[in-house]
């Protein structure tokens, strides 16, 4: 579990369940996050891309948006994205299949800035058993 004032990076995966409202443990947290002083949370820009694009109405597309631009943004510089390149060729060797470049982004990210990472996509738990990723276990 995070620790209180933790930096806590939110995948796509746990925004689209909280936005359509489903009754998940990590969407849980994420109301206890929202609501309390339990941690500090930050998304990225891809992230706030795929969250946004999945909205069919303009006033979810509009609230969403102000929520998250409000969030701290956590971005690599170009040797963070060598960086997560690396990771991926490395997994892959390992024979670890990641099913997009972007999770290595979200995964390096959280290395480089000490985030722990609040996700339902399973590919984050393969790459967290081969790297310092850390996850938010619920």
């Amino acid at each position: 579990m995070a620790k209180k004032q933790q930096l806590i990076l939110v995948d796509t995966s746990v925004w689209a369940s909280f936005f359509n409202n489903a009754d998940l443990p990590a969407v849980r947290y994420l109301d206890r996050v929202l609501a309390s002083e339990e941690g500090d949370l930050a998304v990225m820009p891809i992230i706030l891309t795929e969250v946004l694009q999945g909205f069919r109405s303009d006033s979810g597309f509009r609230r969403a948006g102000s929520m998250l631009r409000r969030l701290p943004m956590l971005m690599l510089d170009v040797e963070g994205y060598v960086r997560a390149a690396s990771m991926f060729r490395r997994l892959r060797k390992r024979g670890v299949t990641i099913r997009g470049a972007v999770d290595c982004l979200i995964a390096q990210a959280c290395i480089e800035h000490g985030a722990w990472l609040l996700t339902l996509d399973r590919d984050f738990t393969h790459i967290a058993g081969h790297s310092s990723l850390k996850l938010v276990s619920l």
